[in-house]
């Protein structure tokens, strides 16, 4: 906090209230954002995703594929077959329908995070993504 960092009191004192007042907007803007259907899709999209016995085999067949295969591809030494083989895990898991909803909601919540950003960019005058690159969805 910059309160602790100045010896004027007086400015030590409009600091903390600025803090105070940023700390409590955060915290309504984090609890409006939890309110969203998007984001309470996409926590019931992550649960049903993490208890389908389904998803999570295709998803775990993909990945080890992928991890398999890490080499081969960032030498761009993949064969036709591998490319293939990868590529038909990965259309088995898009098929597989909680992953469907899963990918659905994070690209909903995704674009409300983007337009939030936007609207937020607006307000402050400056580039709030830019400014908060953590690789969060707002970023990109």
């Amino acid at each position: 906090m910059l309160a602790s960092t100045t010896q004027d009191p007086a400015l030590a004192a409009a600091t903390t209230a600025a803090e105070i007042d940023a700390l409590t907007a955060g915290a309504t803007f984090g609890a409006a954002l939890r309110a969203t259907p998007e984001f309470t899709a996409l926590l019931g999209t992550g649960k049903a995703l993490d208890a389908d016995p389904i998803a999570r085999a295709a998803i775990h067949a993909y990945n080890e594929k992928r991890e398999d295969l890490r080499v081969e591809a960032a030498m761009n030494l993949m064969t036709q077959e591998q490319t293939d083989e990868l590529g038909r895990l990965l259309e088995a898991m898009h098929e597989v329908p909680s992953v469907i909803a899963y990918v659905a909601a994070t690209a909903a919540f995704g674009a409300l995070c983007r337009e939030t950003s936007t609207v937020i960019s607006g307000l402050i005058g400056i580039d709030f993504a830019a400014n908060s690159r953590s690789g969060g969805c707002c970023g990109g």
